[in-house]
């Protein structure tokens, strides 16, 4: 029987039915179902509902919170790096690795660890981070070009996972730097009277002793911020930080020496050009050597090949020189100046040291731009108050100037006190109260000294 004539005999037997609906409203629907197979195949009941799906979810969600917390009360104590390995590990059982010539021994692996929680994950990639990728992100922080060296190079101390920042200086800085290292190497070139003074040789009373001294040459006074610093910049110019990081001063004693009061010194002593013309402190021995090797290597390359052998290396002076120069040959005692007192015939101090008298003094000595002081809290100028009969000023105070003790440069001293010595302590002959002391303190400087060479011309 064919499809046409089973379509016949279900139209006759459905004409016998009682209709709900007509044959013409039902004849469409009924052929269009024939040729859709769909509507023939079983119905399926539907698994994933949204509710299944909803509970799915917090069935999940119950038991990771179940697992973090049982891990939790049984902290991971491998390390990190072992982690990664058993991880590692595990991959490499389900990979075909290439057999080996020469295979290694097996290892047996440690005993497979829960993974860590999510927040000790997190502590532990946070304190493997290196710093200095942290610091090294913290870019144009330097402060504007106000002459703060404390604040830009020496108060920033190195730490042991930090290196040490060193300046980058601005061109102006540069400029004035190589305009005054000149200024200073011509003054040495040429012995200027204002800057060196000439000691001649001979013998002379040294503390009961008749000693004698060859002729050299003295700085006028104690070595200032600014000469210093023009050393220190220079060394930075030149690539030598190594050199740079041992002379540099220890503003930090400041506070030391001081307490409190010693804070706004150690922000402004060595950098703020009110302070230029002040004597360099807070320099260790070694800072100080390294100034005058430089200033030796820096000169001779000034003067050229041809004249270089005619300059003695610049040093700190023995005691015997130191003494020679301020007591002129042993006629000034006990200071360097005429007579046993501290003050002059107008009344006025003739040095910086410790005493009660706080107010100002006034310059009527008709020495010009000599500046007179009456101060004990802090140094003076390095070119103030009075120079001795040979031209040189503060041998007496202001800071203890370093010497070496005998002819042994190896055995560090200090001669002619400090700004914080009594009258009694700045005399020439006074008991050094920082003998063998190497470190930079607030009252120590020092000034420099050059054997004199005599050369003759061949004829």
């Amino acid at each position: 029987m064919d499809k046409q004539q089973q379509l016949d005999q279900l139209f006759a037997h459905a004409k016998q039915d009682q209709a709900i609906q007509s044959f013409e409203q039902t004849k469409d629907r009924f052929i269009a179902s024939l040729n859709n197979p769909v509507v023939n195949k079983p119905k399926t009941k539907q698994i994933f509902t949204k509710k299944w799906i909803i509970m799915l979810t917090i069935v999940s969600t119950l038991s990771i919170s179940l697992f973090l917390l049982w891990n939790d009360g049984k902290p991971d104590k491998t390390p990190s790096f072992t982690k990664t390995q058993e991880s590692v590990t595990i991959i490499s059982k389900n990979t075909s690795i290439p057999a080996q010539q020469n295979p290694e021994p097996q290892i047996k692996p440690a005993p497979i660890q829960k993974p860590a929680p999510f927040v000790n994950v997190m502590q532990e990639l946070v304190t493997e981070l290196p710093l200095s990728s942290i610091v090294s992100e913290n870019k144009g922080t330097e402060a504007p070009n106000d002459h703060s060296y404390n604040r830009r190079m020496a108060s920033i101390k190195p730490m042991d996972d930090i290196p040490y920042q060193f300046p980058k200086l601005t061109e102006e800085e540069i400029a004035i730097t190589k305009k005054k290292k000149k200024s200073m190497l011509k003054a040495l070139a040429k012995h200027d009277k204002d800057a060196y003074v000439f000691i001649p040789s001979g013998s002379f009373d040294y503390n009961g002793k008749q000693v004698s001294a060859q002729a050299f040459y003295m700085g006028t006074t104690e070595v200032t911020n600014f000469e210093y610093r023009t050393f220190l910049f220079d060394l930075i110019i030149q690539g030598r930080k190594d050199e740079f990081l041992k002379a540099k001063p220890d503003q930090s004693a400041w506070k030391k020496e001081l307490n409190d009061g010693g804070k706004a010194l150690e922000e402004h002593y060595f950098s703020h050009k009110a302070y230029d013309d002040y004597p360099v402190v807070n320099v260790s021995r070694e800072g100080a050597e390294l100034y005058c090797k430089w200033l030796s290597q820096e000169v001779r390359k000034y003067v050229g090949d041809e004249k270089e052998g005619k300059y003695n290396d610049v040093r700190l002076p023995l005691r015997a020189e130191w003494v020679k120069a301020a007591s002129n040959e042993g006629k000034q005692l006990p200071y360097p100046w005429d007579g046993q007192y501290r003050r002059n015939s107008r009344g006025l101090f003739q040095a910086n040291f410790t005493h009660d008298i706080v107010k100002d003094q006034i310059d009527t000595s008709g020495w010009g731009n000599t500046i007179i002081y009456d101060n004990s809290d802090l140094t003076a100028r390095s070119k103030s108050f009075w120079p001795n009969a040979l031209g040189l000023y503060n041998m007496a105070g202001n800071v203890a100037e370093m010497v070496y003790e005998g002819m042994n440069k190896n055995e560090p001293g200090t001669a002619g006190g400090s700004w914080r010595s009594s009258g009694d302590d700045i005399k020439i002959y006074a008991p050094d109260p920082y003998k063998g002391i190497t470190e930079g303190k607030p009252t120590i400087g020092f000034r420099v000294v050059s054997t004199y060479l005599i050369v003759y011309d061949k004829k």
